[in-house]
């Protein structure tokens, strides 16, 4: 039985029992944890505030097993992202990034680096006038993460220099012409939305507030980023559907 000390982002929090909370957090050291946290409910209880979705805290707890519940037995709230639940898009949009981590780490790994890379991106969607893109932007860069990042140089199925008439899936690429037909994977995609989401895909900061995005491009490019994650990483997101993504 390990006592764990860490910091950590509140994926998701749902009643467990008539003051107790099942909480599923994001750790950098030690991937997702699961547990529960007693006596939360309770109107005097100085954690109730802090193990909301969004919130980025300091805990202890109690960990039998890395796959198992753990105990909490003490949080500090270090930032909330208050926007977020006060803004019903941005929540919405934010909620579709959090499942995909809820879904697709373990527990006991070493996820450091796509820590902060969730962690920034929920500092910056607090203040951002372009959440959709900033976004579009970070589920990109979850890809990347994962070992997936979006081929634009050549045909994912022939190997040719295009010109690309859209993506594939399933080779996590652009495709030509003369290999768009004949997959279900297959996704047309004009070339300017082609050039926008390799902008999005590129390392390192980008300077979305130059960007201009219509709304079918942006339905197109998050039905594509969705659609990768779920063929890549082998998941399901049901927050899609609320966004109107699933087809």
């Amino acid at each position: 039985m390990a006592l764990i000390k860490t910091d950590a982002l509140v994926i998701k929090a749902s009643d467990y029992s008539e003051s107790t909370r099942l909480v599923t957090l994001f750790s950098p050291e030690h991937g997702r944890i699961r547990l529960l946290a007693k006596g939360i409910k309770r109107i005097r209880s100085r954690d109730r505030g802090a193990l909301e979705p969004f919130s980025r805290v300091q805990v202890t707890l109690v960990l039998k097993d890395p796959t198992g519940l753990g105990i909490l037995r003490e949080s500090s709230l270090m930032s909330s992202a208050t926007a977020l639940r006060e803004d019903y898009d941005r929540w919405l949009l934010a909620s579709l990034v959090l499942e995909v981590i809820d879904r697709a780490t373990l527990p006991a790994s070493d996820l450091r680096g796509l820590f902060e890379l969730v962690c920034a991106y929920l500092d910056e969607m607090n203040t951002s006038d372009r959440p959709a893109e900033v976004t579009l932007a970070v589920l990109a860069a979850i890809l990347h993460w994962f070992g997936f990042g979006p081929e634009f140089e050549r045909c994912g199925v022939c190997g040719g220099d295009g010109p690309f008439k859209g993506f594939r899936i399933d080779r996590c690429g652009v495709v030509c012409e003369n290999c768009a037909g004949g997959s279900t994977y297959f996704r047309p995609l004009p070339p300017g939305t082609i050039r926008v989401l390799e902008h999005l895909s590129a390392p390192g900061e980008k300077n979305l507030g130059a960007l201009r995005i219509s709304r079918p491009q942006l339905d197109d490019l998050f039905l594509l980023l969705v659609g990768l994650l779920q063929y890549h990483l082998e998941i399901t997101l049901t927050t899609a559907r609320m966004l109107n993504l699933a087809k």
